[in-house]
């Protein structure tokens, strides 16, 4: 049998055609390479669970626990981030792969991040391109296309960039805003500028101003002054940015009624006075959350 392999090389064996070599190195990947890329919707509710799914037809339809609701539904790529902002004025991001798919409770979102004592979750975006929009400055100094605009409960508000949270955080996640002592954030939402922003007090007022007015800021800072309030008697309850009059506030009464705001409805003013009185007796309890609508299929 040897001889006879023998012969078959020296009749039909030619040169090598390809070379070995080890001077190439080993092929490098990320863990990104090992994400099966697909489209899912993050669900968050109010008290702080978080559950991805494949699809979502009817939010309504969602399993939460008892006196739950549904805060942000986010649809996105599982390769893309979600980012969930906190009273505390911290950013907490994490692809959307990492979220648990689940068609029950989902999972607290203290297992993935470090929240502190009191802290919650007031706002949530989904940061695929094709959901958020340009969030990319065109140069630097710039503000982006698209950012974030955050109000804190004692009248301060600012705009600030998305950019920094599209990168997983770590489990301490990153700062966008400092609230003052005794002070939190009480709303976060997504702006080109160009909107007008609703914010209401407990104390019944309520201001209209243009976007524009609030500082852009580079880093995490207080901003400037959105409404005045008597930090003893009164705070900020919620922040809307409003794109037209179908944008619409809504406001509990102290009485158990309720009361709409918009821009359809009110002037808008500037930015930093005491707003505009709207109940000559009671309060305003709570900013009553608008409930999230499904999910368009992505392109």
């Amino acid at each position: 049998m040897r001889v006879e392999i023998e012969d078959i090389q020296k009749k039909y064996g030619d040169a090598r055609r390809t070379s070995i070599s080890s001077d190439e190195g080993e092929a490098e990947y990320t863990a990104e390479d090992f994400i099966v890329e697909e489209d899912n919707v993050v669900l968050v509710s109010r008290d702080g669970w978080v559950k991805r799914q494949k699809e979502v037809k009817d939010v309504s339809s969602t399993r939460l626990r008892e006196g739950d609701v549904v805060l942000a539904v986010l649809p996105g790529s599982t390769r893309s981030t979600v980012v969930f902002f906190s009273n505390f004025g911290v950013a907490y991001s994490t692809r959307i792969t990492d979220i648990p798919a689940s068609t029950g409770y989902g999972e607290p979102i203290q297992r993935f991040f470090k929240l502190k004592d009191g802290e919650k979750i007031v706002a949530a975006m989904s940061l695929d391109p094709r959901v958020i929009g340009e969030i990319n400055a065109k140069k630097e100094g710039d503000v982006p296309p698209i950012h974030a605009v955050a109000a804190s409960s004692d009248g301060y508000a600012l705009r600030f960039s998305l950019q920094p949270f599209v990168e997983p955080s770590t489990r301490t996640g990153r700062r966008f805003a400092r609230a003052a002592d005794g002070a939190e954030i009480v709303g976060v939402g997504k702006v080109t500028g160009d909107e007008v922003l609703i914010a209401a007090t407990r104390e019944a007022r309520a201001i209209l101003c243009k976007a524009e007015e609030v500082n852009f800021l580079s880093g995490p800072g207080r901003g400037v002054i959105l409404i005045k309030v008597d930090p003893k008697a009164d705070r900020v309850l919620g922040l809307l940015a409003s794109t037209g009059d179908r944008d619409i506030m809504t406001v509990e009464t102290s009485r158990g009624a309720e009361q709409t705001i918009s821009t359809g409805k009110y002037e808008i003013t500037g930015r930093g006075g005491k707003g505009r009185e709207l109940l000559q007796r009671g309060q305003f309890t709570r900013v009553v959350p608008p409930v999230p609508e499904a999910p368009p299929q992505l392109e």
